[in-house]
C-alpha cells in the first residue's frame, strides 16, 4: 500500500506543476492551450488508469473482492448491477487475470470522466487540463478508484450525464442513458437518476427554496435527525430489500464504523456551497440555468447526505454530491477578463490534497 501512495503522489505532484503552469497562462496570459492541455489530460488519465488497475490485492478494500467475484464468474447471478455483471462474464471468459479487469474498470471509470470534461468543455470554455487535475486533487477520486470501484464507475457515467445535459438539456434520452447505464454498476445511481431528473422537471422552482432545505436538513442532522426516521421506508429507498436496509440500520457486519453527525463533512459541502453561490451570482450574473440545476442538485444530493450521518459509509453518498465539485468549479478555470481565479483556486485544490493526505494517513 506504501508503495502504491508514493506513485500515485508523485504523479500528482509532475502534473501539480504542469497544472501550476497552465494556471498562470489562463489568468495572465488569458489563454486556455487546450490543444495542449487535452493532450496533457489524456496522458494523466492513461497514467492514473494503470496505476489503479495494476494495483496489489492488498491496495483497495472491495479489491479482493472484486478478485473473488471475477475468479467466480462463472457463479454470477445477473441482478440491478447487469452492466458489472455482463462486463465480468465477458472479460472473464477472455482471460483468468484479475489485473485485466482490474484495468478495464479503472480506464472505463477514468475514460468517462475525461469524455465528461471534454464534452463539457465545448459548452463552457475552460482549460480541459485543470479541471481533470480538479479530479485527482480531491480524495475522493482515489477512493471511487480503488475501494468502491463499482460506485466510482457508476459515478463517471454520472458525469457523461451531466455533460451531455449541459450541451443539449431537451435532448433527454443522450443524458438518461448513461445514467441507466450507471445503475447497472451500482444500484445507489438510481436515487441521482429519481433526484436529476425531478430537479430538471422541476426547474422553475426558485434556487432560494433549495438553500433553505439545505440549511434546514443540515440543522435537523446536526440535532439527531436522519434517514433512520423514516423506519421501515428505508426498504423502498434503498431499492434493494430488506435484509439491504437492516445492514444500514443495525450495521448487522458489525464493523467499527462511526455513525453520528459528520462536522468534517457538512463543514466541507458548505464551504464549496459558498464557492458555488459567488460563481453563481458573480461570475455567471444568474444567466446559467444548467449550472443553476448542477447546483441544485449538489444541494439536494448534500441534504440526502446530511440525512445519512446516522447510518454506517454514510461518505458514499457523499460522493454522490462531491463528484459533481470539478464541474461547478469549471467557471473559476475559464479566462476572465478582470480578475485572476484559476492559480487561486488551484492552490486551494493543492491545499485540499496535501490537508486530506495527512488527515487521513493518522486518522
Amino acid at each position: 500500500m506504501e508503495e502504491f501512495k508514493l506513485k500515485f503522489y508523485a504523479v500528482y505532484v509532475i502534473f501539480a506543476v504542469m497544472a501550476i503552469i497552465f494556471s498562470m497562462y489562463v489568468d495572465i496570459k488569458k489563454k486556455h492551450y487546450n490543444a495542449i492541455s487535452t493532450a496533457l489530460s489524456v496522458v494523466l488519465f492513461i497514467a492514473i488508469s494503470l496505476l489503479f488497475g495494476l494495483r496489489n490485492e492488498e491496495v483497495g478494500t472491495d479489491t479482493t473482492m472484486v478478485k473473488y467475484q471475477f475468479e467466480y464468474y462463472n457463479k454470477v447471478d445477473f441482478g440491478f448491477q447487469f452492466f458489472y455483471d455482463f462486463l465480468l462474464v465477458l472479460v472473464g471468459r477472455v482471460t483468468d487475470n484479475y489485473h485485466i479487469f482490474l484495468l478495464v474498470l479503472s480506464f472505463l471509470f477514468n475514460g468517462l470522466i475525461f469524455s465528461s470534461v471534454l464534452i463539457l468543455s465545448k459548452k463552457i470554455k475552460f482549460n480541459v487540463f485543470l479541471i481533470s487535475f480538479s479530479f485527482i486533487s480531491f480524495y475522493f477520486f482515489e477512493n471511487l478508484g480503488i475501494n468502491i470501484v463499482r460506485q466510482g464507475v457508476s459515478l463517471a457515467f454520472f458525469l457523461l450525464a451531466i455533460s451531455l445535459y449541459f450541451k443539449n438539456p431537451s435532448k433527454y434520452k443522450s443524458w438518461i442513458i448513461p445514467l441507466v447505464l450507471g445503475i447497472g454498476f451500482h444500484i445507489t445511481t438510481a436515487v441521482i437518476l429519481l433526484l436529476f431528473g425531478l430537479i430538471v422537471f422541476l426547474k422553475k422552482i426558485k434556487i432560494t427554496y433549495y438553500y433553505i432545505l439545505y440549511f434546514l436538513v443540515l440543522m435537523i442532522s446536526a440535532l439527531g435527525g436522519s434517514i433512520l426516521s423514516l423506519g421501515s421506508f428505508l426498504n423502498f429507498f434503498f431499492l434493494i430489500d430488506s435484509q439491504k436496509a437492516e445492514y444500514y440500520i443495525n450495521n448487522s457486519n458489525n464493523e467499527d464504523y462511526a455513525v453520528g453527525f459528520k462536522t468534517q463533512f457538512a463543514i466541507f459541502n458548505t464551504i464549496f456551497l459558498g464557492i458555488f453561490s459567488f460563481i453563481n451570482a458573480k461570475i455567471l450574473k444568474y444567466g446559467n440555468e444548467s449550472y443553476q440545476i448542477l447546483l441544485k442538485y449538489y444541494m439536494a444530493m448534500s441534504v440526502v447526505f446530511f440525512l445519512m450521518f446516522q447510518i454506517p459509509f454514510s461518505d458514499r453518498w457523499g460522493m454522490m454530491s462531491w463528484i459533481v465539485i470539478p464541474f461547478l468549479l469549471a467557471p473559476l478555470f475559464s479566462i476572465n477578463k478582470t480578475a485572476k481565479y484559476s492559480m487561486g483556486t488551484l492552490a486551494f485544490l493543492i491545499f485540499i490534497f496535501v490537508f486530506f493526505s495527512i488527515y487521513n494517513s493518522v486518522s
